[in-house]
């Protein structure tokens, strides 16, 4: 079990390493085996749901990859006075502030501007102070798109 001060500097490290675009940093911070997903809304009957699930370091890196491919810049902030800790768990409930610019028009938001949003990750953390898995809680890229796809799903005349 890690300390509170642990848990905190884990975490810190982690959106440390987010915040400088640094892919090898980030990979470092998770477990082989990491867990990490990205929530988007979704009809309970469509099989081809929307969101970010992803498992291993590999995987973490092509997430990374593929959003430094579609966002010209990518700016997170998370400090001290954003983390809820909870020890007996070894997991962190992280705020997060993000503003992400788009390199080409993204589903109706113009390249070059600037799209300011506030998230949630939940983050679970090893004994060695690695993160085995991080939810996140909208993700506003990452919710347009889901919100796309249950357009498409329903255009396509499947009933919901």
């Amino acid at each position: 079990m890690l300390s509170r001060e642990q848990l905190m500097q884990a975490t810190l490290d982690h959106f440390e390493a987010e915040a400088r675009l640094d892919v090898d940093w980030v990979c470092d911070t998770v477990t082989e085996h990491a867990e990490y997903e990205v929530v988007a809304p979704f009809y309970a009957d469509d099989p081809e749901r929307k969101g970010v699930a992803t498992e291993g370091r590999k995987a973490v890196r092509e997430l990374w990859d593929g959003a430094l491919q579609r966002f010209a810049h990518y700016h997170i902030e998370c400090g001290k006075d954003d983390l809820l800790i909870i020890p007996e768990r070894n997991m962190v409930f992280a705020q997060v502030r993000i503003a992400v610019t788009p390199k080409e028009d993204f589903e109706g938001f113009p390249a070059g501007k600037a799209i300011h949003y506030k998230t949630g990750a939940l983050c679970l953390f090893d004994d060695n102070g690695k993160l085995t898995k991080e939810t996140v809680f909208g993700s506003l890229p990452t919710v347009i798109l889901g919100l796309r796809r249950m357009r498409d799903f329903l255009q396509r005349g499947v009933p919901a």
